[in-house]
């Protein structure tokens, strides 16, 4: 079962990195991976623990998650609950880390479990690559985010 995780140092308050992390109003300005996102379960604002989020990505891959954890401003985890065919199992932790009052640490953290019946190391392997990837971009664009539209 791979794990992903990635870090960086954003110079912004904790407060801003979580604000601007699970506010979907402004995602779509930062964050390249999905192409829609739509909170369920008569939502709206930040969510919260129990929160149902149906994400698309911009591949066309869709994902149903739930919110197992929101702890404004150090923590945001989600499950899977359905998505792409590969996937047996999908969860998610974004951490965030005051390191003082203008600088954070975030981490994004990604536990997969393919579901493949023969040559599993291989799905796992293309899996890791593509979500790698995508965390690392999604980081560097909440960095660029933060620090672009933060004034210290």
């Amino acid at each position: 079962m791979p794990i992903i995780e990635l870090s960086t140092e954003i110079k912004a308050a904790i407060t801003t990195v979580y604000h601007v992390s699970q506010d979907y109003a402004v995602r779509y300005e930062w964050d390249p991976f999905p192409d829609s996102i739509t909170m369920l379960n008569d939502r709206q604002g930040m969510p919260v623990t129990g929160t149902q989020v149906l994400v698309r990505s911009k591949l066309g891959m869709e994902m149903l998650v739930e919110f197992v954890q929101a702890a404004p401003p150090e923590r945001a985890a989600i499950v899977m609950l359905k998505g792409p065919w590969f996937l047996k199992k999908f969860a998610g932790s974004w951490i965030f880390e005051a390191r003082s009052a203008h600088l954070t640490l975030a981490r994004f953290r990604y536990t997969i479990h393919t579901r493949a019946f023969i040559f599993t190391w291989l799905l796992d392997r293309l899996a890791s690559s593509y979500f790698k990837h995508t965390t690392a971009k999604r980081l560097a664009g909440l960095k660029q985010y933060c620090e672009k539209n933060t004034r210290i």
